[in-house]
């Protein structure tokens, strides 16, 4: 028997899947969806299109002992803690897209990347609900001279680990990995 799914879904079970009132192909309206919301098909046309998890990371980045969080400038989520991180773009590794989202977003170096977990996440933008799986790190600043918040990021603040609140934190995701790095900092130093 599988253990209870620590992440409940949020009401958008159907993921991506309800956005899509034509075929992509041909234009018939109202394609068949499949498999829970996982697959679009076609009668007319044929065409068959799996919707698949979108990829994300996020990183717990220490300087000196200190976390950087951000604050969130959009929704969803908008005035929340965030991990800095974001959407991995095709062709990068997810160690590769993380260091670029890291560097749009606060305009630091980050390097010395451990995994730490990962986690299914729902994130609704702009009127579509996306499923991703979320890979979190741990990872250090060497340099913030330049630390600035932009892109999608209102602010940032640096904090002791131990006074992480998973509660302000925007995400279910990122709160679980909140937990597992306090459980990691019990046996590592940061």
């Amino acid at each position: 028997m599988s253990p209870p799914n620590p992440f409940p879904d949020s009401g958008l079970a159907q993921g991506p899947a309800k956005a899509f009132r034509f075929c992509p192909r041909c234009g018939v309206a109202e394609p068949r969806i499949e498999r829970g919301g996982r697959v679009l098909r076609c009668e007319h046309c044929g065409f068959l299109f799996f919707f698949n998890s979108a990829t994300a990371a996020g990183a717990f980045v220490f300087h000196q002992g200190q976390l950087i969080l951000c604050i969130r400038a959009k929704d969803p989520g908008q005035g929340m803690w965030d991990l800095p991180g974001g959407f991995i773009e095709f062709g990068e590794t997810v160690e590769d897209g993380l260091r670029r989202e890291i560097q749009e977003e606060l305009n630091i170096a980050t390097s010395d990347y451990r995994y730490l977990m990962s986690a299914p996440n729902d994130y609704f933008y702009a009127g579509v609900p996306y499923k991703t799986t979320d890979l979190f790190y741990i990872c250090r600043a060497a340099h913030v001279h330049g630390l600035k918040a932009a892109d999608d990021v209102a602010d940032y603040c640096l904090i002791a680990p131990a006074d992480l609140d998973p509660g302000r934190l925007a995400f279910a995701s990122a709160r679980a990995a909140a937990a597992a790095l306090q459980d990691w900092l019990r046996h590592h130093a940061p």
